[in-house]
């Protein structure tokens, strides 16, 4: 060949590749406009849904059953098989093309023997007030499922007690609830730490673990999403009183408050450095009308000092949920109007597959596991401040042992603004952590995701490290004891 001929050559290829490239751009950038649009109008599907849309969703689908079954996998082919298991507004997020549904059977969740015991025993006994005050509780579920009905105006109240005294043993622990700051639309190749930290050894309760968190932590997130930023926190729940596994000794722990508190929560910031060492304590007493307790210790300054919690409409670090979103509803029962709505069968995760969650879809915001129906009780509650961001909330509560699936919450003119969807996995197929579960006979905490529609952005909570261990009596009076927060934290 001559060299003009090879010059030649040379030149066609290099405007073939240059072709080829250009049409390459032009469909990554197709691609790129149609998954926006996609997330957008996902997004925009969500905030048109409305409160009613909920009560009329309930009506046409309160007693559907799935034509699908366990070994089943559904598509987005499928996607209006699914239509009558999951909420309006929360289905339309898995409408994209690589939705994949695992189902699988549903599975036993009784709570353990103790607990059970506790329920046959002393049930009977539990008087609710005209104004939803519970009575004569010792420990065990307060109310059966048989005596919620939606033409009772008590029964929002009751399923209320029952969710708040569900069997969690002493308490969960997690070792690091990995924040995802979540915004819609872009991708987070990058932005996910690989290596999962444990926290200050000194913050922990006394707990003994000899297993290790991951390592390669990145798999676990898939799909799109901008991840601005991630932050590592500690949190810890010990009951002190109402006790199953302590029923014989009065069901409390063998401190000298247990009598007047129900439980202590700590959390506890440790990275990024900016919020390092920041640590937080609630109190939360029987007395149902006794505001609830908080301080907080400030590394900076090396200071306590004691914090309103009665304002939990806040958001919970910076995050899309509020304190009293917590596990659905963590604020106090006397502040809020609760109503049974009935019971529904849902598409939950409640046996994640894994030891760790995972997560995909359009904003990487969407539980990647394997799915069941499990039957709901659905309640409403509506903040008794005229004032409160909310209209409304709608829970559902699983039937069986009252672990939380999803809260669903609604702005002022009524339109849905979050859902707050709670994964979980069986205590009992725990591979990693299973020293702090196996024995327990619980739904385990996986994750949270926590989408804000109005706003197009959510917070991912990444839970690694989880457990319901015995409570370790000597450290849990120094890692709770306001007295000494400043010199144990340091």
């Amino acid at each position: 060949m001559s060299s003009d001929s090879s010059k030649t050559a040379t030149i066609s290829v290099s405007r073939s590749r240059a072709r080829l490239m250009r049409a390459g751009g032009i469909v990554s950038i197709a691609l790129a406009l149609l998954t926006a649009c996609a997330t957008l109008a996902l997004a925009q599907d969500s905030r048109n849904t409305t409160r009613a849309d909920i009560d009329r969703w309930l009506a046409k689908y309160g007693d559907t059953k799935p034509d699908f079954k366990p070994g089943d996998v559904l598509t987005v082919k499928d996607f209006e098989r699914i239509r009558p298991f999951m909420m309006p507004g929360y289905v339309e997020q898995f409408n994209f093309p690589q939705m994949r549904m695992e189902i699988i059977a549903t599975r036993n969740h009784t709570p353990r023997k103790d607990y059970m015991d506790c329920t046959e025993k002393y049930q009977a006994q539990v008087r609710i007030d005209p104004d939803g005050s519970m009575e004569n509780y010792f420990c065990g579920q307060p109310f059966a499922d048989a005596s919620l009905s939606a033409a009772d105006p008590l029964s929002g109240y009751k399923a209320a007690w029952d969710f708040e005294a569900r069997w969690w043993n002493y308490g969960p622990i997690i070792m690091n609830v990995l924040f995802l700051y979540d915004r819609f639309g872009g991708g987070h190749e990058g932005q996910v730490p690989k290596v999962i930290e444990a926290p200050p050894s000194g913050w922990i309760s006394g707990v003994e673990y000899k297993s290790k968190l991951p390592d390669d932590a990145p798999k676990l997130f898939g799909g799109g999403g901008t991840f601005v930023k991630t932050a590592d926190t500690l949190y810890e729940r010990v009951y002190f009183s109402h006790l199953a596994p302590r029923a014989e000794a009065g069901g409390l722990l063998p401190l000298p408050e247990a009598k007047d508190v129900y439980y202590k929560e700590f959390a506890g910031f440790f990275a990024p450095f900016d919020l390092r060492g920041q640590v937080f304590i609630t109190y939360r007493y029987n007395d149902p009308h006794r505001a609830d307790d908080a301080w907080a210790y400030d590394p900076q300054s090396r200071r306590v000092r004691r914090v309103s919690v009665e304002v939990k409409e806040d958001q919970l670090g910076g995050s899309d949920q509020t304190n009293e979103d917590f596990y659905t509803f963590s604020d106090r029962i006397a502040q809020w109007k609760f109503k049974f709505l009935g019971w529904k069968d849902m598409l939950v995760v409640m046996d994640g597959k894994n030891d760790y969650g995972s997560f995909y879809g359009p904003n990487g915001n969407l539980p990647d596991d394997v799915w069941s129906i499990r039957r709901m009780a659905v309640i409403e509650r509506i903040s008794k401040k005229p004032d409160h961001p909310y209209s409304g909330v709608v829970m559902f509560w699983d039937s069986e042992n009252w672990h939380p699936w999803m809260a669903a919450t609604f702005n002022r003119q009524h339109k849905l603004w979050k859902t707050i969807v709670y994964s979980g996995r069986w205590t009992e197929d725990y591979k990693e952590w299973a020293e702090i579960n196996h024995g327990v006979e619980s739904t385990q905490l996986q994750g949270i995701t926590a989408t804000d529609y109005i706003n197009q952005r959510a917070t991912i909570f990444a839970d690694f490290g989880t457990g319901y261990p015995a409570a370790n009596l000597g450290q849990v009076g120094k890692i709770f004891d306001i007295s000494k927060l400043e010199q144990f934290h340091r």
